[in-house]
């Protein structure tokens, strides 16, 4: 069974102005479509090109392997974690180490908060225990996923840690100048 010709596809306008559908011979008809999609391709290029900015970097094989290395630990490509670690140190922030997980917690979440709330639907739940595991679910979900999301840097931490209990700063930069 043969495919219907589409007349609008610019594809077989170019082909029938040529003149290779009505009397060329299928390597012709080839090399004009190559000829075509290589045009369409460099187009494309030039465009993309005006609108979006590319930059050339080179790296040697050292920090070849590391790059690699740990743009699979992140499960980006190379040229991705490029890109995402460049933003995330100019906005002072980090990038998660894997998202899919991140995703799964927050939908192992989701499904839990779920399941109790069909088991206190159908009354095979106690009103208060139900509703106490919904609220602890909601306050895990507002608490963990901002911080799987948008880890706090080591900073951060330690001025918190300060700030909560003042006591121990001595023994904290003592610990730090150890390192």
């Amino acid at each position: 069974m043969r495919r219907k010709v589409n007349k609008e596809n610019t594809i077989y306008s170019h082909l029938k102005t040529n003149g290779v559908l009505e009397k060329g011979t299928h390597e012709e008809i080839q090399k004009v479509r190559s000829e075509y999609w290589r045009e369409y391709k460099r187009k494309w290029r030039v465009a993309k090109r005006r609108k979006d900015k590319e930059f050339a970097v080179s790296f040697n094989s050292d920090e070849l392997k590391v790059l690699t290395f740990e743009s699979k630990k992140h499960k980006l490509s190379r040229t991705q974690f490029i890109k995402e670690t460049t933003f995330a140190y100019i906005n002072n922030s980090f990038i998660v180490p894997d998202l899919i997980e991140v995703k799964k917690i927050s939908q192992l979440l989701a499904m839990t908060y779920n399941s109790v709330q069909d088991l206190f639907d159908a009354n095979k739940l106690n009103f208060d225990l139900g509703r106490d595991i919904m609220e602890s679910i909601n306050r895990l979900e507002r608490e963990i996923l901002p911080f799987l999301h948008h880890p706090k840097t080591l900073e951060e931490y330690i001025k918190l840690h300060i700030a909560k209990d003042g006591g121990n700063k001595a023994q904290l930069l003592e610990f730090i100048n150890s390192l």
